[in-house]
């Protein structure tokens, strides 16, 4: 009796497990970016200050970056 008959054949639903959560947490973070951005806009319009212009810079590389990042994951699945 060979033992691969023995082990359950679950590896697919944890792979698919794995891959819906990756997505899910991903477009969390994609919101979360955005979010993000919309609270450094508003603060740079109610506290103008000399590094405004930086912290937009910064939202938007954020932004980029968690855009990328679910390409990239939506695109090796």
């Amino acid at each position: 009796m060979p033992i691969e008959n023995n082990i359950p054949n679950f590896l697919p639903a944890v792979d698919l497990g794995i891959k819906i959560f990756f997505v899910l947490f991903l477009i969390f973070y994609c919101v979360f970016a955005l979010i993000l951005f919309r609270q450094i806009q508003l603060m740079a319009k109610t506290l103008p200050t000399v590094i405004t212009p930086f912290l937009i810079f910064v939202g938007i590389i954020h932004i980029g970056i968690s855009l990328a990042l679910l390409f990239m994951v939506l695109g090796a699945f």
